[in-house]
């Protein structure tokens, strides 16, 4: 079964599910405007951090930039958050906090780069978290090409393989292989699929058993899209994912 996105919260579907929209986070709207065109009509040196929630323990995550309090989240099934930050030039420090709790559970520092857009995702850990900070700035495409890549921020997933097929289920060879937990696949091309099938099909590596089956094909040209494998609600499997709306 094949579902577009829509601008509402995210429902975790079984089946193939569709990595469509027009720059849109799979049931996240906050995120859906994270382009370098909402920052470039702000004067001051700036770049734009979008933060998710991806640890099932912790139900409200809050993210703070140096010491201030800039976002509190839920967990990535029901939404994310977006926040313009100053491009200074001395690193500015992420850190995560849980519900009511002061007490800082990952940290991080990024040297924020004007004009520059960065997906913070918090992870879980067999205790406590993870900070994984990911630069989502992409310059153009080439004529007639997508991108594609995996961020594994699934523990229970393990490390995995990802392959672009058509609507042959035969899986041959990756294009890229045995990323690790909190690894990405870096983006891949891929030629524009105009209306044909390009299914996404992330395995545990070394093996064709499929965790997650997307269908990519109704991306246009110049698209890139992150795909950001997670735990199940509650942690554990069967696994879920976002779409992060890169560039288009």
């Amino acid at each position: 079964m094949s579902q577009l996105f829509r601008l509402t919260r995210n429902v975790r579907l079984s089946g193939v599910r569709a990595l469509a929209g027009i720059g849109l986070l799979a049931g996240v709207t906050a995120l859906s405007g994270c382009q370098l065109d909402t920052i470039s009509g702000n004067t001051s040196p700036q770049g734009l951090v979008q933060f998710v929630n991806a640890a099932p323990r912790y139900p409200t995550m809050n993210l703070f930039i140096d010491s201030t309090s800039v976002l509190t989240r839920p967990q990535a099934y029901d939404s994310g958050s977006s926040v313009y930050v100053n491009a200074l030039a001395n690193p500015r420090t992420f850190r995560i906090t849980a519900g009511t709790d002061t007490t800082t559970i990952a940290s991080a520092q990024l040297l924020v780069a004007n004009m520059s857009v960065y997906t913070i995702i918090a992870t879980q850990h067999a205790t406590g978290a993870g900070l994984l900070i990911l630069p989502d700035t992409v310059s153009p495409l080439p004529s007639g090409q997508i991108g594609l890549r995996i961020i594994n921020a699934s523990p229970s997933a393990g490390p995995v393989d990802f392959y672009l097929t058509s609507t042959d289920s035969t899986l041959t060879t990756p294009v890229a292989s045995n990323i690790t937990f909190e690894g990405t696949s870096g983006y891949i091309l891929a030629p524009t699929p105009n209306g044909a099938a390009l299914r996404v099909r992330i395995t545990t590596a070394g093996t064709k058993t499929v965790l997650l089956d997307v269908d990519a094909s109704s991306l246009t040209e110049g698209q890139a899209r992150s795909v950001l494998l997670m735990d199940a609600i509650g942690g554990g499997v069967p696994v879920t994912w976002l779409a992060i709306p890169d560039r288009g």
